[in-house]
């Protein structure tokens, strides 16, 4: 079995037209490397496992969903070589949760393919929900398996709260995916360990219908949706100056619409490939650039968006 991990922090998201035409057959793209719903090119053969451009986000599987159920409905009954060895080449320009998940089904599909393991259904099943909910699925704070998440995420959560996600490193998002993908392994033999969540969180400015907060603790959003706040934006001051956003909301019924509100912070940034981009719950910054938007002016123009989205 050859499955080649290529980690590209410092490519910003392609069309699906661009990685069908610059990637080898047998590629696979990843949450959000390709800026497009989730697609099949059975002639390449090729692959876009995605969940946020394009789609209704609660109506469409995470990422290591959509992995696990195409590993099992045959995916390397496709991907495989002229020797009939199954052969893939995966793409990631981030490592957060969904993405060291997905990367670890497909790099371990014989623990997969079979719909028995139950260690790794619950897994992938709390990771779907979390990851699609932006965080705010109610799973009840004290429960125990949240804390084993905790501590399985943990290389991840550890490395964005100190700024690693900024520096755009390779070989550090890819040490976080192995990281993760040994506790992964510690987990499904009974050997994973648990942490307490450290949900803690600081209020900058509540708005009318938003809240902008700075996360304190790894599960800072488990402790904002649990407090009541339907609607946030995280802000995190980079090591360039510049500032990192996310954008979130429990679900589209919560008036606070991410799609034009991106809209209008790409226009006014002038921001084209690397650009603020997501779905329709939750959203972000440009990944590699950061914003040059200072939290007032972020506030300002959220407000402008929602006040004239919802009183037209």
């Amino acid at each position: 079995m050859s499955v080649e991990l290529l980690v590209r922090p410092n490519d910003p998201p392609i069309t699906w037209r661009k990685f069908c035409k610059i990637t080898e057959p047998f590629s696979i793209a990843l949450d959000g490397y390709v800026a497009a719903e989730p697609c099949f090119q059975e002639k390449g053969p090729r692959v876009n496992f995605n969940h946020h451009e394009g789609v209704d986000r609660l109506a469409t599987r995470a990422t290591c969903g959509q992995v696990i159920l195409a590993i099992r409905q045959g995916l390397f009954d496709c991907f495989r070589d002229e020797n009939k060895n199954p052969e893939a080449k995966i793409y990631v320009n981030d490592c957060d949760e969904d993405v060291c998940v997905s990367v670890f089904l497909l790099k371990h599909k014989w623990w997969v393919e079979h719909a028995t393991n139950l260690a790794i259904n619950r897994l992938v099943y709390i990771e779907d929900l979390l990851d699609a909910t932006a965080g705010a699925y109610p799973f009840p704070i004290d429960m125990p398996m949240l804390q084993e998440f905790a501590w399985i995420f943990e290389p991840y959560r550890r490395f964005r709260l100190i700024g690693g996600l900024d520096l755009r490193k390779a070989e550090d998002f890819e040490g976080v995916i192995t990281d993760v993908d040994a506790r992964i392994k510690n987990y499904i033999a009974g050997r994973g360990k648990k942490i307490p969540l450290d949900t803690r969180y600081e209020v900058i400015r509540s708005e009318n219908n938003w809240t902008l907060i700075k996360e304190i603790g790894a599960q800072a959003r488990t402790g904002v949706f649990a407090d009541g706040i339907r609607a946030f934006v995280s802000v995190r001051e980079r090591f360039d100056g510049k500032w990192s956003y996310v954008i979130g909301r429990m679900s589209p019924f919560i008036r606070f619409h991410i799609i034009r509100i991106c809209k209008e912070l790409n226009k006014i940034e002038g921001t084209k490939k690397d650009k603020w981009g997501g779905g329709n719950n939750i959203a972000g910054s440009p990944r590699i650039n950061g914003s040059k938007l200072f939290p007032d002016e972020i506030t300002d123009i959220i407000n402008q968006v929602n006040e004239k989205f919802y009183n037209q």
